[in-house]
């Protein structure tokens, strides 16, 4: 029984520092060998922005005038706003753009972000297809950036750079922004790869003939890109085009936000199981596995974990001992973080144990609903 309990934690350690330590290692040295350099050109294809939006009354005439500056040339660029069944002011105050050009559909039902886009997909007529969301700001040069890399008829993909804004606020927004810049980090390493996995909904771009349409309930920053990548197309980020987004507020609305994604890009993934075939896509393959697939089961791994070290360390196992109370300790701090959070508290030293917990947790949470059949299909804000 202590035998097993001992490779029940040597296997799960090591599949935890695998994805948060051993993958960017090996990104880093496949970098070095086989980077991948992108052609850039001057070319201006017309793009279509595609714009999908539920109850952002607060932030559309903001993002109309931002998108409506953006530097490209207004011959070549159109903008189509559809609203998923929003019940405030959404419609009327993006159909005060109308006569600047901006296309507005009010789709009645809300019937989620993926069947919005699908559908104003269809109504576009851009080469070019780029993906934002309502309260999500770009730089003026953000498209221009974007598109000079599809001069390079290999990249099918390109993801805009996001930037957290006001991450001082407190406990929660802190440690968005330091786990924000590890993941950053991480993506920079797979672009040099051309070989990204996945994308952030604030702002991408593709090859209409790279667009496949979705089901309601596939995540689409994820699964297309993918999808792209299964094509042979290469995906990229342009760190140059920069998307500015605020950070979830409050703890509930992370764990919410969190928990979804995990839901919504295991169906995803699952959906489309080509992906997951070793001999086809090896390399794609073994990104998924490393980069999604083990960091979202990262929660339940290291509970095998602390149970691994349990027996082990009662039989005064000494290296045990020190294990479980490293995972004691880090788990109270975590715990401290969260209460932190609540009142007002902004210690740095608990910014890591606290999200990481609050993250894995609700990961685990995304996991558990997988495997009860739900799905994730309607969206609001959690701003």
């Amino acid at each position: 029984m202590t035998l097993l309990s001992e490779a029940l934690f040597w296997v799960t350690i090591l599949l935890v520092l695998s994805t948060y330590f051993l993958y960017p290692l090996l990104l880093w040295a496949a970098g070095i060998l086989f980077r991948r350099h992108t052609r850039r050109g001057d070319d201006r294809p017309a793009v279509s922005v595609i714009i999908a939006a539920f109850n952002e009354g607060k932030d559309i005439a903001q993002k109309l005038e931002n998108t409506l500056e953006l530097e490209y040339p207004a011959e070549k660029l159109e903008i189509l706003v559809g609203s998923d069944g929003s019940t405030d002011e959404t419609v009327a105050i993006a159909e005060r753009f109308a006569h600047r050009g901006v296309q507005v559909v009010d789709f009645r039902q809300n019937r989620g972000k993926t069947s919005v886009q699908n559908d104003l997909v269809e109504r576009s007529s851009g080469e070019i297809l780029v993906f934002t969301d309502a309260a999500s700001f770009l730089g003026r040069d953000a498209l221009i950036k974007l598109v000079r890399n599809f001069s390079d008829q290999r990249v099918g993909c390109v993801a805009g750079k996001m930037r957290f804004v006001g991450t001082e606020a407190n406990l929660t927004t802190r440690s968005q922004g330091l786990y924000w810049r590890y993941e950053v980090w991480i993506r920079d390493l797979e672009s040099r790869l051309g070989s990204l996995i996945g994308v952030d909904g604030p702002l991408y771009a593709l090859r209409r003939d790279c667009y496949v349409p979705l089901k309601p309930y596939i995540i689409s920053d994820l699964v297309t890109p993918l999808l792209v990548r299964e094509m042979g197309k290469r995906v990229i980020l342009e760190e140059e085009a920069v998307v500015d987004e605020e950070p979830t507020q409050a703890s509930g609305q992370e764990s919410t936000t969190r928990r979804r994604i995990t839901l919504r890009g295991l169906v995803g993934i699952f959906s489309h199981r080509s992906l997951l075939n070793p001999l086809a896509h090896p390399w794609l393959t073994f990104q998924l596995v490393f980069h999604k697939l083990v960091r979202w089961f990262v929660g339940l791994l290291l509970a095998v974990n602390v149970a691994g070290c349990i027996l082990p360390a009662f039989t005064g196992n000494r290296f045990f001992m020190l294990m479980l109370t490293g995972h004691v300790a880090f788990y109270l701090l975590g715990l401290l973080g969260w209460a932190g959070s609540r009142v007002g508290v902004r210690a740095r030293v608990l910014s890591v144990p606290y999200y990481f917990c609050l993250v894995n947790i609700a990961a685990s949470r995304g996991i558990i609903d997988f495997f009860m059949g739900k799905q994730a299909v309607s969206w609001k804000p959690v701003r």
